[in-house]
């Protein structure tokens, strides 16, 4: 089941979504408090947080704010009896996704929250990094918006580096990448990654580089300019 943070001091909302929303896919924790969600959001994992405007002890637009400062990808539904636009608009300029006006029908909210939720599993799936993007549900990757085949452990290195993008990768790294891989052995990597770069500079040219850091590994560049 999905796991839900819902900030809401109203009890007859939070015991009505506690009963019906299980049989929707989504297993709920209930903070009746902005002390309370924070405690939480801080030791759990969440796919998606409702949050109310109007707390006891503080705004849900502040807690809003430092949730988003904390984590950028997790998604934030804000719960509110307002219905004016300049609260709308705050809501969603402060990092919230989406905003539901109360009463709400749990049809709509539950539509809202599978868009939401969804869209966060699509956006861990992509890697991107300047010109390169790989999607991880399908193995592809695309360099410069072009479709580039790689074999598996040609694979393997470039995500790795993606994930890195910019960073200085060890050898020791890349083979910890590929320890399932029963047959990697250190010396192979040389030839794994000039397989790698020659298929990307028949697409990008010297615009996208694994450039080689002495004595340490190797480091990700790319720029709209040849480097």
């Amino acid at each position: 089941m999905k796991q839900i943070l819902l900030v809401e001091d109203d009890p007859m909302i939070g015991q009505t979504l506690v009963l019906s929303l299980p049989y929707r896919g989504y297993d709920l924790k209930v903070a009746e408090s902005a002390a309370r969600a924070s405690a939480l959001f801080d030791n759990m994992i969440f796919d998606l947080i409702l949050l109310d405007v109007q707390l006891p002890d503080g705004s849900g637009f502040d807690l809003c704010r430092i949730i988003r400062d904390k984590d950028r990808l997790i998604p934030i539904l804000m719960l509110s009896a307002r219905t004016d636009e300049p609260s709308v608009v705050k809501g969603l300029s402060l990092g919230a996704d989406d905003y539901i006006r109360k009463p709400f029908g749990l049809g709509e909210l539950t539509a809202r929250m599978d868009r939401l939720v969804g869209r966060k599993l699509l956006h861990e799936n992509i890697l991107s990094y300047r010109m390169i993007t790989i999607d991880q549900s399908g193995r592809t990757v695309h360099v410069d918006g072009q479709l580039i085949h790689l074999g598996k452990r040609e694979y393997v290195i470039l995500s790795f580096l993606v994930k890195r993008g910019g960073e200085v990768v060890t050898r020791e790294e890349i083979l910890d990448a590929l320890s399932d891989d029963a047959e990697m052995f250190d010396r192979t990597i040389d030839s794994h990654l000039s397989h790698l770069r020659k298929k990307i500079r028949e697409i990008a040219g010297n615009r996208i580089r694994i450039q080689p850091i002495y004595g340490v590994g190797y480091r990700l560049e790319a720029g709209d300019e040849p480097l």
